[in-house]
């Protein structure tokens, strides 16, 4: 290995430049002009470097695409991906958002998750460089991964797994957490109350029913209900009232509710449905909307055999010990696994503070995640 791992080295630099160019590109998930410009970019390096592109082009969500290397390769293919959406506004950064600091790379997205874009790209381009030819190799590109694929109505998950159908392999090249692959991840889904009182001038307090109190109770209960390691529920975002002198007459309470496996799915829906039917203010009246909704990565045979297989890798090359991860976050690898594709998470660069203004990512892991992941490629049976 020591020959792509030098090619590794000597292409990192480059590939720093362009994580710092990418992520300069503010692309939250709704700004569909700051994606299309990352995927252009991701565009033009494939077509420099000719591989096989297939791209769907969407109305609202950016649009996305899949990259191949050595498309005619005998064995079944592995993939590679990453998502450019982030979950910051335009500005929140300054200018330009990314900052370098020694070793470390803050901005919107080095680390969650256009970091996994650039160890995607550097471990395939190091690849081609170095002659592997045994399997094709893809890196699939999506767009609206912080919203659960709401712009996109589903389209680019689709067009992931169709992508992905028949692989070896698929390593969701998430940032990670030093010393931790995941294998299994919770699923998200995300609700609203849409609770209805009646409206009345303040002064006549006993005439209005408020809808904001019915809320209050309901969010007590149904938060109650929430178990460490269990289903959890989170009313995290309130929009209620109209004025400070009325009593409100409407208020809506989006909840996100985090599941193991399937089976949970059901039992929380109907947990939801109880609170929502229980009234604690008479006269008020509650509906439950759905708003999104992410299956759960469970944690599979093939997962786990996957999981040992890159970490005999990590042993192998001094990488160090990895241990399996359990995330309470979703992640668009629960439908690959689904698919029946062996999955990994988490083999991105090592960074932290995910959706925070202090957003780091630890630059020499970029050139180390895509050697382990390069190796683990060469060397998967």
């Amino acid at each position: 290995m020591e020959k792509l791992f030098d090619i590794i080295d000597s292409l990192s630099g480059e590939y720093v430049e362009f994580l710092t160019d990418i992520c300069n590109i503010e692309s939250k998930s709704d700004n569909k002009e700051g994606l299309d410009r990352v995927w252009e970019i991701i565009k033009s390096h494939g077509i420099q470097r000719s591989y096989d592109i297939k791209e769907l082009i969407l109305e609202k969500a950016g649009n996305v695409l899949s990259l191949t290397y050595n498309p005619k390769g005998e064995k079944p293919h592995v993939c590679l991906s990453a998502h450019m959406d982030t979950v910051f506004d335009k500005g929140e950064f300054g200018y330009p958002p990314v900052k370098r600091a020694g070793d470390m790379l803050y901005g919107p997205g080095v680390i969650d998750c256009k970091g996994g874009i650039a160890v995607s790209l550097l471990a395939i381009d190091a690849l081609r460089r170095y002659g592997y030819n045994d399997r094709p190799v893809k890196f699939i590109l999506q767009s609206d991964e912080e919203v659960e694929s709401v712009n996109s109505e589903g389209k680019t998950i689709e067009f992931m797994i169709n992508e992905a159908k028949g692989g070896a392999a698929f390593f969701n090249c998430e940032g990670k957490t030093k010393g931790y692959i995941t294998t299994k991840r919770k699923g998200i889904i995300r609700l609203c109350l849409d609770i209805k009182g009646k409206a009345a001038h303040a002064g006549d307090y006993f005439e209005g029913i408020s809808a904001i109190r019915e809320a209050a109770y309901k969010i007590i209960d149904l938060e109650g209900k929430s178990l460490k390691g269990g289903i959890t529920y989170n009313c995290g975002v309130i929009h209620g009232g109209t004025a400070l002198n009325v009593v409100p007459d409407t208020c809506k309470v989006y909840i996100d509710v985090r599941i193991n496996n399937q089976e949970e799915y059901e039992f929380a829906m109907e947990e939801v449905k109880k609170t929502a039917a229980t009234v604690f203010v008479q006269g008020t009246s509650c509906e439950v909307l759905h708003v999104s909704h992410r299956k759960p990565m469970e944690r599979t045979g093939a997962n786990v055999s996957l999981f040992n297989h890159i970490n005999k890798v990590s042993r192998k090359y001094g990488f160090g010990e990895h241990k399996e991860c359990f995330s309470n976050g979703g992640s668009d690898a629960a439908y690959t696994t689904l698919a029946g594709i062996a999955t990994v998470d988490d083999v991105g660069p090592i960074g932290g503070k995910y959706h925070t203004k202090e957003e780091w990512c630890y630059i020499p892991s970029i050139a180390e995640s895509a050697k382990l992941l390069a190796a683990s490629i060469i060397e998967l049976d």
